[in-house]
């Protein structure tokens, strides 16, 4: 999967489209760019589902959501982009689950759940649909395959 944003806010994406994961409403392998959305500021791409975080605040997400990992309280695959979120400057994705940093510090964070790795951050198994609050005092996140690093304001990691 390939994602731009362009000057003007607009996200295109191309690539390989199983579960919907370009956010196109398709599962059409593209082998040029297609707008997905617009007013977008950044974009995660997990291994098989993105999450757009838009100008307002509001986080998108599509794709493969077997985990919960889209947030969306289902675990329907996505093909065309749902709200998830609001009121979040960044935004992670990993193998199979997602971060959110709220504006105010607060880390959230669904999908699969603690198992053997412990990706979200807190003792949870099999893990949420929904975002659920993980950490505080936080100015910057990142996902792994089978991590998440939360980067606190005080420079704890």
């Amino acid at each position: 999967m390939t994602f731009f944003i362009k000057q003007d806010g607009t996200a295109w994406a191309s690539g390989f489209n199983a579960y919907g994961r370009l956010g196109d409403g398709t599962a059409t392998t593209r082998l040029e760019p297609v707008q997905v959305l617009t007013d977008v500021s950044a974009i995660a791409a997990g291994s098989a589902h993105t999450l757009f975080l838009k100008t307002d605040a509001t986080v998108w997400a599509t794709g493969f959501n077997r985990d919960g990992q889209l947030g969306d309280g289902t675990t329907s695959n996505r093909s065309t982009p749902v709200q998830v979120f609001s009121d979040a400057q960044s935004i992670a994705a990993g193998q199979l689950h997602s971060l959110f940093l709220k504006q105010d510090g607060t880390v959230w964070a669904t999908g699969a759940g603690n198992g053997n790795y412990g990706q979200l951050g807190v003792a949870l198994a099999p893990g949420t649909t929904l975002p659920i609050q993980v950490s505080t005092g936080v100015k910057a996140i990142a996902a792994g395959l089978w991590h998440s690093l939360f980067l606190k304001t005080n420079g704890d990691v």
